[in-house]
């Protein structure tokens, strides 16, 4: 392996162990499942109805989750910038539990309305909603003093818990949510309050708005590709996503693009953030556009002349994909990364339209490999 492989396979060896640890969890609240099943199994109850156990009524269903554009865009002079980048700072959950709370929101209240949170961090006895930490998927490494990969489910369980406080904590610095103090000091993070999403000081409370900037289909959710994806790749989704709302014709017509001026200045996002467009692409989220001139599958520019400081770049278009959000994003990021299919190396390596080709034909064209 070359130096300048090996750390893309570090990287990909580590999203894999990931997704194992993922898919291999014990649920901490019915130890006879999958966790990632239980969890999509209580978010999917949580659309349909509004989440309180036993109900009959029907929830508000959104097929979209609403946001405002300050948590994805923000205006040159705005010294603070968006709120999304912000919870990219640190490792956690911060960015993510963001997005839940909101759907949470959005599946149990209409617009405009007051916004409570019913749950509680653990379950407890009579409560009659799920708690939090039944509907978060995420990824814990037991030290070896717990057994490691092989602690018991309730260790799991607990640093799971942690997760959450840890997260909540971030997102009150960023003006997200308000935590009640004790009088001593400490913080009832059960009563938790959540705030706009924009991430005034003034700390205005959340409603679920009647129109948003940006929009998350409710299959994000549903099928569990707000776990799957990392921060940065959901950071790039929402800009995608918000340039499209902007540009809806474009984006049919010949697809959207960001310039890194504008994704600097505007969205606030670092180059190593955008380059997280590839594995989007890769998971079929979005589909990338061959640009003449660059070479696909790395984007370098092939004329050298294109280089010069004063030449104009080809750039690179996307299109989203709403209907790649049906599949199971779990079940779907470990095909991809684990048993890529002739379509899938395809894809990558020459665009989505011979992706999408028979491998048959594509051979035929010389696009085999061999």
């Amino acid at each position: 392996m070359s130096a300048a492989t090996e750390p893309a396979a570090e990287v990909a060896g580590t999203r894999v162990a990931r997704l194992k640890r993922l898919r291999e969890a014990l649920d901490g609240e019915d130890r006879r499942k999958l966790l990632a099943d239980g969890v999509a199994e209580r978010l999917d109850h949580l659309w349909r109805t509004g989440g309180r156990d036993g109900a009959t009524a029907m929830g508000y269903r959104p097929t979209h989750v609403r946001i405002r554009a300050p948590f994805v865009y923000a205006r040159r002079d705005d010294e603070r910038g968006p709120v999304a980048p912000l919870l990219l700072q640190t490792q956690g959950l911060q960015l993510r539990l963001q997005l839940l709370l909101l759907f949470d929101a959005q599946c149990r209240h209409s617009p405009d309305t007051p916004v409570r949170n019913p749950r509680n961090i653990v379950r407890r006895a009579d409560d009659r909603y799920a708690s939090w930490r039944e509907l978060v998927l995420s990824d814990v490494r037991p030290t070896k003093s717990y057994g490691g990969d092989n602690a018991p489910p309730g260790i799991k369980a607990a640093l799971r818990r942690r997760q959450i406080i840890e997260a909540l904590a971030r997102l009150e610095q960023q003006h997200l949510v308000e935590i009640p103090r004790q009088p001593k000091g400490g913080r009832r993070y059960d009563e938790f309050r959540l705030l706009s999403e924009v991430g005034s000081s003034e700390h205005p409370d959340y409603t679920v708005p009647a129109r948003g900037a940006v929009s998350l289909p409710r299959e994000f959710f549903t099928n569990l590709w707000v776990w799957v994806l990392s921060d940065a790749e959901i950071a790039t989704y929402l800009m995608l996503r918000f340039v499209r709302a902007r540009r809806p014709r474009k984006h049919e017509v010949s697809g959207v693009f960001v310039t890194s001026g504008h994704r600097e200045t505007l969205f606030r996002l670092h180059r190593s953030t955008w380059r997280s467009a590839d594995m989007l692409y890769r998971l079929r989220l979005v589909d990338k556009i061959p640009a003449t001139g660059r070479t696909f599958r790395t984007g370098k520019v092939g004329d050298p002349k294109k280089l010069t400081k004063d030449a104009r770049k080809p750039v690179v278009r996307y299109k989203i994909n709403d209907e790649a959000l049906q599949a199971n994003a779990l079940s779907t990021a470990w095909q991809v990364l684990t048993e890529p299919t002739e379509q899938d190396r395809l894809r990558r390596e020459h665009g989505p339209d011979i992706g999408n080709m028979d491998p048959l034909m594509a051979a035929s064209l010389g696009l085999d490999g061999g």
